[in-house]
C-alpha cells in the first residue's frame, strides 16, 4: 500500500525532523527510483511524500522550477536538489561512511558518466512508442534494434564481470541504468510478446545482467512496483471520438509527459 500521494491543492507537508532527508518521489518514475535505490544501498534514512506528477502541487515548484522529479531537501535550512543523477552523486559522495558507489579513479568515474549518457540516449529512442504510439506492431522494428544496440552497448562495458561497476556489488553505474532495464521485459510482454523469452532470445547480455541484478538485495528492497506499472501501461487504446481535437499520448507520472502538458 502507498502512502498518500499529493496533489494539486493539497497541504504542505511540514518537515517534523529537519535532520532527516525528505525525498519528493512518484511511485512509478523511473528516475525516483535511481534515488531510491541509492538511499538504501547507502543505507541513508529518509522519508518519500509521494506526488501526482501530472497534478502537482505548487509546493513542488518551489523546489524545482521545472516542476519535475526527483527532489531532495535536508538540513535544517531546507536545502533542495534535483536531477537524479546529480541527487545520486550528492548522496554517494556526501555520505561517505557507507560503501563509495562511484570508482576514485576520476577517469573511471567520468567513463562511467558516459556510459550512462550513451545509455540513455539509446533508451530514449527504443521506449518512446510505448508511451507515444498507438500501434506498437509498426513501431516493434524500431523498438527491436534499439534494444540490440542497448544489448551490445551492455556486453562491451561489462565485459566478464557481473556489475557494471566491475565491483562484487552493483554501483552507482547498474543503478541509474537498472529502472530501464528492470521494466525491458514488461515492455515487450506490452508489445505482445513474451518477455522473458525475448531476453533469453535476443538479448542475452541484458537477460543475463538483469537475473544478476534482481538478487541484490537493494534492488530487491527498491525495485519497481510491477502491477502498478503494469496497471498505468496496459489500458486498452481510447478511440477518437472527435478527430478535430489535439490527442496528448501521455503516462501518470512521467516527467516527459509533463512536459508537453505544460
Amino acid at each position: 500500500m502507498l502512502d498518500k500521494i499529493y496533489k494539486k491543492g493539497d497541504e504542505f507537508p511540514a518537515r517534523g525532523n529537519t535532520n532527516l532527508l525528505r525525498f519528493y518521489s512518484s511511485p512509478t518514475c523511473p528516475f525516483c527510483e535511481r534515488v531510491k535505490l541509492v538511499l538504501v544501498a547507502k543505507n541513508i534514512e529518509y522519508e518519500t511524500i509521494n506526488v501526482n506528477l501530472v497534478d502537482s502541487p505548487d509546493w513542488i515548484r518551489e523546489r524545482n522550477p521545472g516542476g519535475q522529479l526527483p527532489i531532495i531537501e535536508f538540513g535544517p535550512d531546507n536545502k533542495v536538489l534535483y536531477e537524479s543523477l546529480i541527487v545520486c552523486q550528492y548522496l554517494d559522495e556526501a555520505y561517505p561512511e557507507t560503501r563509495p558507489l562511484q570508482s576514485r579513479d576520476p577517469y573511471e568515474k567520468a567513463r562511467d558518466l558516459i556510459f550512462i549518457e550513451l545509455f540513455s540516449n539509446l533508451w530514449g529512442p527504443a521506449s518512446r512508442p510505448f508511451f507515444m504510439s498507438a500501434d506498437l506492431s509498426a513501431d516493434w522494428p524500431q523498438i527491436v534494434n534499439g534494444f540490440k544496440k542497448l544489448d551490445k552497448l551492455l556486453a562491451d562495458k561489462k565485459g566478464t564481470e557481473t556489475f557494471l561497476s566491475g565491483a562484487t556489488q552493483p554501483g552507482l553505474v547498474d543503478y541509474m541504468i537498472w529502472p530501464s532495464i528492470e521494466r525491458l521485459p514488461l515492455f515487450v510482454d506490452i508489445a505482445g510478446h513474451n518477455g522473458a523469452d525475448y531476453l533469453r532470445r535476443e538479448l542475452p547480455t541484458v537477460n543475463n545482467y538483469r537475473r544478476q541484478m534482481s538478487g541484490n538485495t537493494t534492488v530487491q528492497s527498491a525495485g519497481l512496483p510491477v502491477e502498478t506499472f503494469m496497471e498505468n501501461m496496459r489500458d486498452p487504446y481510447p478511440p477518437r471520438l472527435n478527430p478535430d481535437v489535439l490527442r496528448v499520448y501521455s503516462q501518470q507520472n512521467s516527467p516527459f509527459a509533463y512536459r508537453v502538458l505544460m
